[in-house]
C-alpha cells in the first residue's frame, strides 16, 4: 500500500511546489511593475520640480 501512496504524495508535493513557485513569480513581477511605476513617478516629480524652480527664478 505504501508503494501506491508514494507516487501520489510525490505528485501532490510537486504540484504544491509549482504552486509556490508561481506565487513567488507573480510576486516578483508585481514588485518589478511597482518599481517601474515608482521610477516614472519620480521622473515626473523631478520634472515638475525643475519647471517650478525655473518659473520661480524667472520672476
Amino acid at each position: 500500500m505504501t508503494s501506491r501512496l508514494k507516487p501520489i504524495t510525490t505528485r501532490l508535493y510537486k504540484a504544491w511546489l509549482r504552486s509556490r513557485l508561481d506565487n513567488y513569480t507573480r510576486g516578483l513581477h508585481a514588485i518589478a511593475a511597482q518599481r517601474e511605476n515608482d521610477f516614472h513617478a519620480e521622473r515626473m516629480l523631478h520634472r515638475a520640480m525643475s519647471e517650478t524652480r525655473s518659473k520661480l527664478q524667472s520672476l
